[in-house]
């Protein structure tokens, strides 16, 4: 606050400026004249609890009197503001002048050129169009502005569909009205988002909101476009490969969204597999077929080939199993393959010849695990055992094969014999060269063996030194 002085100097000024005398102002304030004369010479101020109604009767702001000087910035401020307002009361004067000129020169010309009223509808819906992005807007406050107008262009967009639609005697307008709707969505669905006051539990996750309700959108205008068309029994097929499509493409950003602990990798999965084979069964169901066991058997059997690992890994397995996952994983996949098998060619190559060829080519990988997991004894060791097993395997598995063959009553022009033909010497006779690469197989398996076996005797050595 300024010096008693010039406080009392501008009451004064103020004061006169309004022509009010002292015995007024005491009296609108409730106080005695020599009061206000005393602030007036500068020898007192007025209680704190009377600055607002003295602000009030001089008509200054609490600056103002406080700072004994006009506030002139302020007042520039007000009065822009007030501009301002104004400006805006004009504005939409103006445009609600033009609309409703414009509306009503289209209904007399309807009236007078048809006698009814049909295209005249068509420039209503034009017109709340326009008025939705430059009147609308003006009448919401200013965090509403943009979805008040992206709403009601949206809604004077379907309300101009199905006025054309009318108009032409049509039945088009649910297929258009779905997927203006998945456009609109699309395209301003995030913004949309980012502006509604959405509950806690899910404002976290807009992205998986604005997903879901894209993918809804899209399945309803497909729906609608099928029922149209005539082609609906299409439309499951349909749904479940772009539910299947939008979630390897789209799920991992949804399962991130999710509290799984850890799991996201197996839900990923879970969920893309069931929607898999709802497409594999649909088209089943579609073509009026009776593959999808087969078909279903064979795709888990791939996804768990390549995905088991993933999956065995987010899983809470007890510590007794924690060291035999590879145990398990290859027990799984062993099983459900002889199942498959066994559904796929029950009566016809199943058990024979089917189970026992499996069963043959099963052997290399349980060798392989049995050697390099389950051998009491080194790495280096494990790994010679690993070779030996097979070079031994690939030595009698086509004898094997041969004897499950002409098990099966199926006999091979050229058996195989466990006594090969070879002379690594002579690489021009035809009936030689099959024998000396298998003897350059075995050969090579062996060497590798006993290297393997070299190798971990001497670490042994040098540890024992």
């Amino acid at each position: 606050m300024e010096s008693k002085q010039s406080f009392g100097a501008y009451i004064l000024k103020r004061r006169k400026e309004l022509g009010m005398t002292q015995k007024e102002f005491a009296e609108q304030l409730f106080v005695t004249d020599s009061a206000v004369s005393k602030w007036e010479r500068g020898l007192a101020y007025p209680d704190i609890t009377l600055l607002q109604n003295i602000c009030t009767i001089l008509q200054i702001s609490e600056k103002e009197l406080l700072s004994s000087a006009e506030d002139v910035e302020g007042r520039r401020v007000a009065q822009l503001a007030r501009k301002y307002l104004r400006l805006i009361r004009n504005y939409r004067l103006i445009q609600a002048i033009l609309y409703g000129l414009i509306a009503l020169a289209c209904l007399v010309g309807n009236l007078a050129g048809q006698h009814t009223l049909d295209w005249f509808w068509i420039v209503v819906a034009g017109e709340g169009m326009a008025a939705s992005l430059t009147l609308l807007p003006s009448f919401s406050p200013p965090r509403w502005r943009g979805l008040a107008a992206l709403g009601g262009f949206t809604g004077s967009l379907l309300l101009l569909l199905l006025v054309c639609c009318l108009y032409t005697g049509g039945d088009w307008f649910l297929v258009a009205a779905a997927w203006v709707l998945f456009g609109m969505g699309l395209v301003f669905g995030p913004y949309a988002l980012r502006r509604l006051p959405l509950p806690p539990v899910v404002s976290g996750r807009k992205a998986s909101l604005y997903l879901a309700g894209e993918t809804a959108l899209v399945l309803l205008a497909l729906e609608i476009n099928f029922l149209y068309c005539g082609v609906g029994a299409w439309f499951f097929v349909t749904a479940a490969s772009v539910l299947l499509g939008v979630w390897l493409v789209f799920g991992a950003v949804f399962v991130r969204q999710l509290p799984l602990e850890g799991r996201c990798g197996l839900v990923y999965l879970t969920a893309a597999t069931v929607l898999l084979l709802l497409v594999l069964l649909s088209s089943c169901l579609l073509t009026g077929g009776t593959w999808f066991p087969s078909a279903a058997l064979w795709s888990v059997f791939a996804i768990a080939l390549v995905f088991l690992p993933l999956v065995m890994g987010q899983l809470p397995w007890p510590e007794s199993l924690r060291r035999h996952k590879a145990l398990l994983y290859l027990g799984i996949l062993s099983v459900w393959l002889l199942l498959c098998l066994a559904v796929d060619g029950w009566g016809v190559w199943f058990p024979l010849p089917s189970l026992p060829v499996a069963l043959l080519c099963l052997a290399l990988p349980w060798l392989w695990l049995g050697t390099l997991r389950y051998l009491p004894m080194g790495g280096w060791f494990r790994a010679a055992a690993a070779f030996l097993v097979t070079g031994l395997w690939a030595y009698l598995a086509p004898w094997v094969l041969d004897r499950i063959l002409l098990a099966s009553g199926i006999i091979s022009d050229q058996p195989y014999s466990l006594a090969i033909r070879a002379d690594l010497f002579c690489w021009t006779d035809p009936a030689l060269i099959t024998g000396n690469v298998l003897v350059l197989i075995y050969l090579g398996f062996g060497l590798a063996a006993l290297l393997c076996l070299g190798v971990g005797l001497w670490r042994r050595a040098k540890r024992n030194h």
